[in-house]
């Protein structure tokens, strides 16, 4: 399975407008297979938190003062994951996980002095917006610090034919294409393969490949924060 195939014409073993029987339907760039996968995609990166979907860590350095607070998103990051301070200042070692809170808690959080500037202290907690990666504390020093996250894939197409998708979930795909034709060309509640159908069989596939992401990443222990109490336990999905 791959973009070309997918994107093909009615005659072309595998094509969307094969499967929806749809000689009309346009094939290629821009064409309505095209606009039914990336819709599909669309609908399976927006929902599916897999590990090959996590970035390797990303390097970056803390801004002391003024707006250092802010990093700036990445324009592919789908979530975030993981933020940790790491690295030598002055000579002296930092190593500090820093903890993801809603928008509100982190606003609250910051401190001023008596002319009503930002205290400057080492970050501890942040949250995420359109645009920053908001930290609740201006840092007092430049701060290394790695991330990841959970990136969005690039779209398939004539130059990225294939993903991980067209090649560990197939099945997700076509399902969730089939979904989105069956929308597309109005066959709706229309017998025993019609949109809703589809939406179960994908919602099946989607849950399987959650499932088996959770699992690959097994040995993983997590913490749940209640309060102050941290509580260890087990960190699949």
């Amino acid at each position: 399975m791959d973009w070309s195939t997918l994107t093909g014409s009615s005659t072309t073993s595998g094509a969307i407008a094969r499967w929806l029987n749809k000689s009309d339907l346009s094939s290629g760039p821009s064409g309505d297979a095209d606009l039914i996968l990336q819709e599909a995609t669309g609908w399976i990166y927006a929902r599916l938190r897999h590990w090959q979907m996590l970035t390797a860590p990303i390097s970056g350095t803390m801004v002391a003062g003024g707006t250092g607070d802010r990093i700036a998103v990445p324009t592919d990051m789908l979530e975030p994951d993981f933020l940790m301070i790491a690295g030598v200042v002055g000579g002296t070692f930092y190593q500090q996980e820093l903890r993801q809170r809603q928008p509100n808690e982190i606003y609250r959080a910051w401190s001023y002095d008596g002319s009503g500037n930002r205290v400057q202290q080492q970050p501890m907690l942040y949250s995420f917006n359109q645009s920053y990666i908001q930290l609740d504390s201006v840092p007092d020093f430049a701060y290394p610090y790695v991330q990841t996250y959970y990136q969005q894939p690039a779209p398939l197409g004539g130059n990225n034919l294939t993903n991980f998708l067209t090649t560990f979930y197939p099945r997700l795909v076509r399902t969730t294409c089939m979904m989105m034709g069956a929308e597309y060309v109005k066959e709706n509640a229309q017998g025993s393969y019609d949109r809703t159908y589809w939406a179960q069989q994908a919602q099946i596939e989607l849950e399987a490949a959650q499932a088996q992401s959770g699992r690959a990443r097994r040995g993983a222990v997590g913490s749940a924060i209640i309060g102050e109490v941290a509580l260890a336990g087990y960190g699949g999905w």
